[in-house]
């Protein structure tokens, strides 16, 4: 029998149970929502599209989101074909990037089972686990995130500063993945030093690493700004921030992520309030630097009081609190009074990669539905384009969200242009013959319908008399 070595098997086991909860079925589902208008963007940057400036559609530049998580989805779709699996590789590699970041940084302040057990958690944690079957931009935020904090303890540790000096490049790369959130990150690194023992190496993070992140994410800012000038600023800056700080995009209350895990963190919130309720009874605490608790529960009750406080809120924000979440579980279970636990633990968790193993094999074959199947009326209009073999020249979209031009785009090949309806009428090259749309406006109803499937239909375009 092979012998793991126990520093590799303190990452390999979570790495396994995280592959069994997410490659099984991984190509169910279709390119829906945020996925769809990812993927489109992404993969449009790689092929006609200009690579440094997302774009939702030909003519409508995408000012919402920095394009770095964007390039890694639209290269796998480009190198290996755009199906949903494709799409949905990267979040996979990004976890598993995430989850060995947490189980090392943990590692480099409490014990090897504490590390293990917290991988293990963030593993099985349903929140974290499921945004692998989807497009994350979050994900990869939060993998450059948790690089940062891990230089930042790494440093810390060794007594070297440019680790923590090096933390810039990381959270450069967040700001890339999403608009001036990883800035929220410096008060909870700062907090970190302090409690380290490191607190005069505040003004190092403040002088050198977020002058660095701002280096790194700065170019492409300055050249979104030069190109597109006022309307980059507008978009990006007031709307995407601006405004949802303001609370004109309020979509929760205050307790929203309480909420969230309150109802949804389980069994691991009973291991919190265990080791809440033992240290409460007096239980036996390590020095700051040595305790996962302290550092894990800082960052949640710092990341937690941002997210609650920001107006706008999503379930997918939250994302970046479970690694922390796992430490503090990690270290309730691992001081359970219980027999058979703890001989386990000094087991090195036996038999835990077999059972994972044989999970993702179980999983992978067994007819098991984890999300909804493509959309039907949208197949059926498919199968009509390809048996009156309707090509890029012979229609065109009215009224369509921008994710569904996105999802259309990422199942024909090319982009339904827009209807013009001050446009002469009369069918070219230039003005197709066809109208894909899900409203009965008022030139709608003087069309003649050649397909219809729940809300989408295809008119035909009139030809005035005496036209070619």
């Amino acid at each position: 029998m092979i012998k793991i070595p126990n520093r590799l098997k303190t990452l390999l086991l979570p790495c396994l149970l995280l592959l069994a909860v997410t490659l099984p079925h991984l190509d169910q589902g279709d390119f829906q929502r945020d996925t769809g208008r990812y993927a489109a963007v992404g993969l449009h940057m790689w092929t006609e599209g200009p690579l440094l400036a997302p774009y939702l559609d030909p003519q409508t530049p995408y000012f919402n989101k920095p394009p770095l998580a964007l390039w890694i989805h639209g290269a796998f779709l480009k190198v290996f074909g755009v199906r949903v699996a494709v799409a949905c590789l990267p979040s996979v590699l990004a976890a598993l990037g995430v989850l060995c970041l947490s189980v090392l940084t943990a590692r480099r302040i409490g014990s090897r089972s504490e590390a293990l057990v917290s991988g293990c958690v963030l593993a099985l944690t349903y929140e974290f686990f499921r945004r692998t079957r989807e497009i994350s931009l979050d994900f990869w935020q939060l993998l450059f995130l948790m690089l940062a904090a891990y230089l930042v303890v790494t440093g810390a540790k060794s007594a070297r500063r440019w680790p923590v000096v090096a933390a810039g490049i990381p959270l450069g790369l967040a700001l890339l993945c999403k608009p001036f959130v990883a800035l929220g990150m410096i008060p909870v690194l700062a907090l970190w030093l302090a409690l380290l023992g490191r607190a005069r190496w505040i003004a190092l993070l403040l002088a050198a690493a977020l002058p660095l992140a701002l280096l790194v994410a700065a170019p492409w800012h300055v050249y979104m700004w030069s190109v597109f000038g006022g309307a980059f600023v507008d978009r990006y800056l007031f709307h995407e921030v601006v405004e949802r700080t303001r609370g004109h995009l309020k979509t929760g209350p205050v307790y929203y992520y309480a909420a969230v895990i309150a109802t949804t963190y389980w069994p691991w919130l009973a291991a919190i309030v265990f080791e809440s309720w033992r240290r409460w009874r007096g239980g036996l605490v390590r020095r700051r630097s040595r305790d996962l608790v302290v550092l894990g529960g800082a960052w949640c009750g710092l990341v937690l009081a941002l997210l609650s406080l920001f107006p706008d809120k999503k379930i997918n924000y939250g994302l970046s609190l479970y690694p922390m979440l796992s430490w503090v579980a990690a270290a309730g279970l691992c001081r359970l009074p219980w027999r058979a636990l703890g001989w386990w633990h000094r087991r090195g968790f036996a038999w835990l990669a077999p059972a994972a193993v044989a999970a993702l094999v179980v999983l992978s074959v067994a007819p098991v539905q984890f999300l909804k199947p493509p959309d039907k009326d949208w197949q059926a209009l498919f199968r009509w384009m390809d048996r009156e073999s309707v090509g890029a020249n012979q229609l065109c979209q009215q009224d369509l969200e921008p994710n569904e031009i996105c999802y259309f785009y990422l199942k024909r090949g090319w982009w339904p242009g827009r209807f013009d309806s001050q446009a002469t009428l009369r069918p070219t090259p230039a003005r197709p013959r066809l109208i894909l749309s899900r409203s009965t406006g008022a030139d709608a109803a003087s069309w003649k319908s050649v397909f219809r499937a729940g809300a989408l239909v295809v008119y035909e375009v009139p030809v005035p008399m005496g036209s070619p």
